[in-house]
């Protein structure tokens, strides 16, 4: 089926699943996989065609109107998502060294790389038996000139059909288990589109499950693919109930107009330019490393980054001096091979990505805007994609580095004079995906929270990943995912009344 080498650091993919079935995609085609740090192939991938596609959107749709799975009790349903946590959290380590290889995901990323993973099945897996598949509605009186009666009433919570699984690669196993998660514990089948850039984690994952979920043929159809057109089959078949997409703006666009023939359900996470707002200088020295945390973590390539830091007008330079000296100092945010748990900073994911992320720094020289630190490839790393964290200052919310989403380690502090005018800079944007808000006065952090056109206000680091509701206003997408939340972009409510 597939041959995993770790001795030749190398994971090499040959099948897709289809229906139950590992086949090799037509014609046998495959591509190669980089490792960003060092460029070299670390495996390969099945290169897909529309065939392909169309033959696993098939195998869904009968699996779904055919299969027992979508008649699968919360029992069976729980027992599968409990399996799949299980597996991952014995294969851990495996899969923290593909995920390291694919993405470049440094040590200090993998709570949210590789722990919350499990923490979502398992919530999902507790999901299935607690959710409110079918509510019972107040009993009502229907006066009818044939006589009065009784009506009772119900809400049943279908499954959508068949759904079409769109990941993105910067958090891959995060990502996707707020979607299998919840298709799964709703009875639904799918199809999972992965990313090129990180298809070899999705494989493995996929092999994962079906040595241990026992899932029927078809409930879920794993299809890797380099180029496009396998994406387009899967958001425009008709068969295909339901999209839900992470990824970008251009392309969530494209999705929602592939979906208005036939009304398709679709789920839309998009872009982030979200603000950091610090409300005092009360400990700035224990505050400054998480307000610099976008021009390292995950090397910036985060949706709901907090990019914009808005620091009050007379803190600028205090902030921005600490924030100079912790990215600089590099017995601390150490740059280079992501496998040594010491470096903080590994590469972005392509060479393209880096020529993408080192425009909008020369966009905002040209503008203005003073280069505080950073802003070049790292002397001494000859081979990877690396990049330099990159702080601007000096600049207001009009420039293309504060209003665009940049993906890559790049953060702007832009000064307020008083709460007001911060609300408005943190609102003067065409996304809506997150903010960020750290004070003393957690009281008036909260009123300054509810003023924000954002789907998620995190306050002094606090979050709940595993059952609060994560997507955005605006630009940044349509409907949400985690816990309950995500299991009804899943379901179809159906209203069943009878006379008492």
């Amino acid at each position: 089926m597939e041959a995993t080498s770790q001795a030749e650091n190398r994971w090499d993919f040959d099948h897709l699943l289809i229906g139950g079935r590992w086949q090799p995609a037509e014609g046998g085609r495959t591509y190669e996989v980089p490792n960003p740090a060092t460029e070299r192939p670390i495996g390969r991938a099945p290169d897909a065609s529309v065939g392909d596609m169309k033959r696993a959107i098939e195998a869904a749709r009968k699996a779904f109107d055919e299969g027992p799975w979508p008649r699968s009790t919360r029992a069976e349903r729980a027992r599968v998502l409990g399996r799949i946590a299980d597996a991952l959290e014995a294969r851990k380590e495996e899969w923290r060294r593909l995920l390291i290889a694919e993405a470049g995901a440094c040590w200090v990323s993998h709570d949210v790389q590789v722990e919350w993973p499990i923490r979502h099945f398992r919530a999902y897996e507790e999901l299935a038996w607690s959710f409110p598949f079918e509510e019972m509605l107040p009993t009502t009186v229907t006066r009818s000139p044939m006589g009065d009666y009784l009506s009772s009433s119900m809400v049943h919570r279908a499954p959508v059909g068949v759904c079409g699984l769109i990941p993105t690669w910067n958090f891959p196993m995060f990502v996707i288990a707020q979607k299998i998660g919840p298709a799964l514990a709703t009875g639904n089948t799918m199809v999972v589109k992965p990313s090129p850039y990180g298809p070899l984690l999705n494989l493995w994952l996929a092999r994962l499950i079906d040595e241990v979920a026992d899932l029927p043929p078809g409930v879920i159809n794993w299809v890797t693919s380099e180029a496009p057109a396998p994406s387009e089959e899967l958001v425009s078949n008709p068969m295909v109930d339901k999209v839900s997409f992470t990824g970008s703006i251009v392309v969530g666009r494209r999705i929602l107009a592939a979906a208005a023939d036939r009304l398709r359900r679709v789920h839309l996470e998009l872009g982030g330019k979200s603000a950091h707002i610090l409300l005092d200088g009360d400990d700035l020295d224990m505050r400054v490393p998480a307000l610099s945390s976008p021009a390292f973590f995950h090397q910036g390539q985060g949706c709901a980054m907090g990019t914009r830091v808005l620091v009050p007008r007379a803190l600028v330079e205090p902030v921005l001096e600490r924030m100079v000296a912790f990215v600089g100092n590099r017995d601390i945010v150490k740059i280079g091979d992501p496998t040594d748990p010491s470096v903080l900073m590994g590469p972005v994911v392509r060479p393209e990505r880096r020529d993408a992320i080192e425009a909008y720094v020369r966009s905002g020289v040209e503008q203005g805007a003073r280069l505080v630190t950073g802003g070049g490839r790292p002397a001494g790393l000859d081979r990877g994609w690396f990049l330099e964290p990159t702080i601007f200052a000096d600049l207001d919310n009009s420039f293309r580095v504060a209003r665009e989403e940049i993906f890559g380690p790049v953060l702007s502090v832009i000064p307020y004079s008083d709460l007001d005018e911060a609300v408005r800079i943190a609102n003067d944007s065409d996304y809506g995906l997150a903010a960020m808000i750290v004070g003393s006065n957690s009281l008036t952090a909260v009123e300054v929270g509810k003023k924000l056109r954002t789907g998620s206000v995190w306050i002094n680091q606090g979050g709940n990943m595993a059952y609060g509701p994560f997507g955005g206003f605006k630009l940044s997408g349509l409907g949400r995912e985690g816990g309950a939340f995500g299991m009804h972009e899943f379901t179809e409510i159906q209203h069943l009344a009878w006379k008492s």
